[in-house]
């Protein structure tokens, strides 16, 4: 007999499932029907199930007459999925880290080689997290157990790009309309009435005009000139949709650093989860699935840093880090105590894209997009913030028919010189105004690094680089210094001439090394702020 110990996830191809394995899905709620799927799946298909599964999901099953575990994720990494082996020779697993603390077995212990990853990256990417042995199943594994046999790892996909030369601007214009027809479709039950967040960019914009969502939800601020509320609202009435701007301030983003960080389990320094995490809060008191664009970006190439593929792709040995390296190895140096230069961020990202060299430049910086930050932070943030919040945050864009598209469409038509998503522009403009279609990306900004100058607001990032954690890992005359040279005061060390060379970037030195402090005390403290 087939049991399902764990399952998190949304099959958007559930009748078509059912109806090809057999299965009376009548009646049943959505996660009754989807265990039950998966099991039959698994019965039909074995370790291949996951190529026949349209959504997102992450799972174990158990085989009570053979003692056979078989565990698998999407193959986008849009549901968490960890493990951990005990002394003993036992696997724990859980759909979050937090699920392990209290198994027989499980040791709480930090991973420190992996903390200066963390300030590099701002989030953890790859297979290894911030807690010591406890693993991410990579999206398109899966993994096998028996106490007997013990562990064994595969994958039953892998990310691969098949460029199709034959098709013009306009069929890959169609390709992604039908495509977005058909994740629309079926990403709800015909009983939920989504909303929508709403930006004033494409994406969301996009998927606002494309579906039946009620109302778009803006996260704003009072600061006009970071807000994109009024763009949004604009789109919001051209469609004839109801519109509300969420407004986050900076006694909420502050307010509920704790809560994101338990929530999260391993920290992540990007700002506008945060301000998602406290404008979903809010949107969650009236709205239970609400749709956003994550996805976009990615397959399409709308990040400005695609628009330095040379510089990126220059010299005999290029290595793309991804869209939020911040750090040096320098500067880890100067901040940490202790640096691990055996724990190269260069070599692990090297082999990390290394079968996506075979590609063009920017197909090369999209497939490491793929294997990196867009599972290790934008995607985990949405799976983090949905469980954190109790909003059902659901993705259009993520979604098989979409990538499948993404896959075989030549780099030209997501990036050409300038011009961003070229075909996904082009088949929003088939729906939405010119202006708004072909908007150039604001990039989802928060107005943290003036919010951070306010003594009222900076007054636990004074006391926790202070700390005796700060103590622990960090040289806290550097970090000190970092903090004087953004707040402008006479440095407690010898100013260093990277301070006034990189001021923009001091804000998010000070952000990402906080975000571990707190992190750490929250979960290796007792949350002690004293």
């Amino acid at each position: 007999m087939i049991e399902v110990k764990t399952y998190a996830g949304l099959l958007r191809n559930h009748k078509e499932l059912a109806a090809e394995l057999g299965i009376d899905i009548a009646g049943m709620g959505r996660k009754e029907r989807e265990e039950a799927l998966i099991v039959a799946a698994w019965e039909k298909w074995g370790s291949d199930m996951g190529n026949h599964l349209n959504g997102q999901f992450a799972f174990a099953l158990y085989n009570t007459e053979t003692q056979d575990l078989f565990c698998s994720r999407d193959p986008f990494g849009a549901e968490l999925f960890f493990y951990y082996e005990t002394a003993d020779g036992n696997l724990l697993y859980a759909t979050e880290i937090k699920g392990l603390f209290d198994q027989p077995g499980f040791v709480k212990e930090l991973n420190r080689e992996l903390v200066q990853f963390f300030l590099e990256f701002t989030y953890i990417p790859g297979e290894e997290t911030l807690f010591k042995g406890v693993y991410k199943l990579e999206p398109g594994g899966y993994l096998q157990f028996n106490k007997e046999i013990g562990l064994k790892l595969g994958q039953y996909w892998e990310l691969s790009f098949e460029p199709d030369e034959s098709k013009t601007l306009e069929d890959w214009a169609d390709a992604i309309e039908s495509a977005m027809d058909g994740a629309m479709r079926d990403i709800c039950d015909e009983d939920e009435v989504p909303d929508s967040f709403l930006s004033g960019g494409v994406d969301s914009s996009y998927i606002l005009a494309k579906g039946r969502a009620k109302c778009g939800y803006c996260v704003a601020y009072e600061d006009q000139k970071v807000s994109e509320e009024e763009d949004a609202r604009a789109t919001a009435q051209y469609l004839g949709r109801e519109f509300e701007g969420v407004k986050v301030s900076s006694e909420d983003f502050f307010g509920n650093v704790d809560e994101f960080l338990l929530a999260y389990e391993q920290p992540s320094a990007d700002v506008a989860g945060l301000s998602l995490y406290c404008g979903c809060k809010k949107v969650a008191e009236k709205s239970q699935v609400c749709f956003s664009g994550e996805g976009a970006d990615e397959f399409f190439a709308g990040y400005g840093v695609y628009g330095n593929v040379k510089r990126v792709n220059m010299g005999p040995d290029p290595v793309y880090y991804g869209s939020t390296h911040i750090m040096s190895p320098s500067e880890l140096k100067r901040y940490l105590k202790h640096y691990y230069p055996e724990k190269s961020s260069r070599e692990f990202m090297k082999e990390r894209g290394a079968k996506g060299r075979q590609y063009d430049p920017l197909t090369w910086m999209l497939y490491v997009e793929a294997r990196s930050y867009f599972e290790g932070s934008i995607l985990f943030n949405s799976t983090k913030i949905s469980r954190g919040t109790g909003l059902d945050v659901r993705m259009p864009f993520v979604d098989k028919r979409m990538l499948d598209v993404a896959l075989h469409m030549p780099a030209r038509f997501k990036r050409d010189g300038e011009n961003n998503k070229v075909a996904l522009r082009a088949a929003a403009s088939r729906v939405l105004p010119h202006e708004v279609a072909y908007r150039k990306k604001l990039g989802f900004p928060v107005p943290v690094s003036s919010w951070l100058r306010d003594p009222a607001s900076n007054a636990d990032i004074e006391r926790a680089f202070a700390s005796k954690t700060a103590e622990e890992f960090f040289n806290v005359d550097e970090i000190g210094a970092l903090l004087d040279a953004f707040l402008g005061r006479k440095p407690r060390v010898s100013h260093p001439i990277w301070f006034p060379r990189h001021k923009a970037l001091l804000w998010r030195h000070i952000w990402t090394i906080y975000l571990f402090i707190r992190w750490y005390e929250l979960f290796f403290e007792d949350g002690a702020k004293s």
